[in-house]
Formats: structure tokens, sequence, C-alpha cells
């Protein structure tokens, strides 16, 4: 054991030395990964659980980014940064997983309520709850918070005012449906 954990320590330094020069190497950041498992150091597998996760989300391989993902929530990560979380939102949805992007943005949301991205995050569930989920209700109350809410998102009004129309419309519709289907 004392030699293999000198090798790993090792190899650990190599890898950190080469990532400080190619931080895109994702090869390297998952060799770190499992070094950092085996050494049973949680908070620098977690990091590099992170770095690896983004790097999959920017190669487009959205299957191992979510494979990334589980394995730092099963080693105790509680929450990914908002903007690697974002990318990983707009992933499932780019991989017509639309219940998952869902879900995602929720929890988004909820981690970081102060953050910008929640806001991101909530205007692009009510999207989804609009536009593919069928659920005009859970829209419509989604773009009411997202103009509630307190972070600063002029820029946006206009989107989330359009969202409550077309949210409010669809309800009516189904309103309509439903009566003439009686």
């Amino acid at each position: 054991f004392r030699s293999e954990h000198g090798q790993l320590s090792e190899a650990g330094v190599l890898l950190t030395n080469h990532v400080a020069v190619v931080p895109n190497s994702l090869d390297a950041w998952n060799l770190l990964r499992q070094i950092y498992f085996r050494q049973s150091d949680t908070k620098l597998y977690l990091e590099a659980s992170i770095k690896t996760c983004s790097l999959h989300l920017k190669a487009h391989e959205v299957e191992a980014a979510f494979q990334d993902y589980a394995e730092f929530i099963d080693a105790g990560g509680s929450k990914m940064p908002a903007s690697t979380w974002l990318d990983l939102c707009k992933g499932a949805e780019e991989k017509l997983d639309f219940e998952r992007a869902f879900g995602e943005y929720q929890q988004l949301a909820a981690a970081y309520p102060a953050e910008r991205q929640a806001l991101t995050a909530q205007l692009s569930a009510a999207r989804l709850c609009l536009k593919r989920l069928n659920q005009p209700q859970d829209a419509l109350a989604l773009y009411q918070s997202a103009a509630a809410s307190p972070i600063p998102h002029l820029d946006w009004e206009q989107h989330i005012q359009s969202g409550i129309k077309e949210a409010k419309t669809a309800i009516s519709a189904g309103h309509a449906i439903a009566a003439s289907a009686q």
C-alpha cells in the first residue's frame, strides 16, 4: 500500500502540473479524479468532478457529463456551480429529456435563489412547461414568480410578460377545449 500511495501522490503531482499548463485536458482531469478517489480526498475529487463535467459539456458529451454529475452527487457534492449546472440543464434539453431538464432547472433555481442563473433556470423551466410539457398552469406560475423576482431582470421583462400572456392563452384554450368536449 505504501508504494501504491507514493505512486499515486507522484502521479497526482505530475497531473496537477499538467493541468496547470493544459487546463482543458479531459484525460488528465479524469485521471486526477481517479487518484483523488483512491486517496479518499473528497474535496479534490468533487472539484475534479466539476471540471470533468464542464469539459464533457464543452465537448457536447452530455451523457458523460451527467455521469460526472451523478458521481459528484454520490460522493457528497450538494450543488454544482450555477453556470455548469445551467449548461447541464441545457444538455438535457438538447437530448430531448425535457422532464430531466425541468427537474434540474427547478433544483438549480432553488439552490441559487439570489443568482441570475436561478432566474434563467426558472424562465427555462417555464418555457419547457409551456412548449414541451403541456403544463401552461405551471408555466404561468413560473413566469409570474420570475416577474416578481428581486433579481434584476429588466432585460427579460418583455420575455416574461409575453410568457405570461402565452401561458394564459394556452390555459384559456385548454378550458375552451374541455368545455366543448362536455
